[in-house]
């Protein structure tokens, strides 16, 4: 409607275009998470890189570094305690992989007839998951304590005790398992979900043709599972790679450097001996592998959705 003032006329007034969603494209809706990662991510590994090939130390903190190039990585790599941590960490995520993946299955399959016991038994796995790693690990702490229960039951039955968490290797292995406690239960969630979707025709199939309960287990569930248990078993690598919340609460890196990973020797360095470059450059490491595995773990989910 055009309205007429005197012999002039004014002009509809313009609607206001907002672009659509469409016209932006699916790339808007990663705004958010990208400024997220931005500020929260990109700028602290940014800063890590460039103290990792600095002079860092506690008198030029907050001045100019002066920059050393590769030198801080030479020197910590050719130090007997960075090529024992590098050893306990692939330790450590080998005995989580195995168990998480190995013990996550057999869960899932126990839990896979729907019954009142199974759906009890998922409520206890998704709360010991969600469960925050504090109390895992301070639980599971006074558990190996040398006066704490385990140990004590052993002794009232004439056992002797294990010293789980000061006995040669014990403590490595033994945080390890409690790590792949946690790692269970999201294991077993995730093949469960992946065991449901299975048609129930398949199994059927194989029950007429006479295999037994396990023979279906093994020639008919386990294929279906395997793109599944690549993908989990690259997600647990990375889980206990970066694992740093378990070793600081049960042995705190010890004893000495028996159960001392990377990530925790990193936490040492920087925060404890005030070597902050040597620090940097051991997390820069641990990073550049963890992003090694990543990119596996996006490799194998574009060949999934191309398949």
């Amino acid at each position: 409607m055009t309205v007429t003032t005197g012999t002039r006329a004014l002009a509809p007034a313009r609607r206001r275009v907002i672009p659509s969603v469409s016209r932006l494209g699916p790339g808007v809706f990663l705004l958010p998470a990208a400024i997220y990662l931005a500020v929260l991510a990109l700028y602290p590994y940014t800063e890590l890189v460039r103290m990792s090939v600095s002079q860092v130390v506690p008198e030029n903190l907050y001045k100019p570094w002066p920059f050393v190039g590769v030198a801080q990585f030479r020197a910590v790599i050719g130090t007997p305690d960075f090529q024992q941590a590098l050893l306990n960490t692939f330790v450590y995520v080998a005995v989580v992989l195995v168990s998480g993946v190995c013990g996550g299955l057999a869960t899932a399959l126990i839990l896979w007839q729907r019954s009142k016991f199974s759906a009890f038994v998922l409520s206890v796995i998704v709360f010991v998951w969600a469960m925050p790693p504090i109390v895992n690990g301070s639980v599971w702490r006074f558990l190996f304590d040398q006066r704490g229960l385990i140990d004590s039951l052993l002794v009232a039955v004439r056992v002797p005790p294990v010293f789980w968490l000061v006995t040669g290797k014990l403590p490595l292995l033994s945080v390890a398992l409690v790590n792949a406690w946690v790692a269970v239960p999201f294991a077993t969630i995730v093949y469960r979900a992946a065991l449901l979707d299975i048609p129930p025709s398949l199994l059927e199939a194989a029950a007429v043709d006479g295999a037994r309960p396990w023979q279906i287990v093994r020639h008919v569930v386990v294929p279906l599972l395997r793109p599944v248990m690549l993908v989990l078993g690259v997600i647990t690598v990375v889980y206990a790679f970066r694992s740093f919340d378990f070793i600081y609460i049960m042995t705190y890196g010890g004893p000495g450097t028996v159960s001392t990973t990377l990530p925790f020797l990193a936490y040492r360095l920087a925060f404890q001996s005030y070597q902050f470059s040597l620090g940097a450059a051991t997390a820069v490491i641990a990073v550049v592998i963890v992003l090694g595995l990543a990119l596996v773990y996006l490799r194998q989910v574009r060949e999934e959705h191309q398949a």
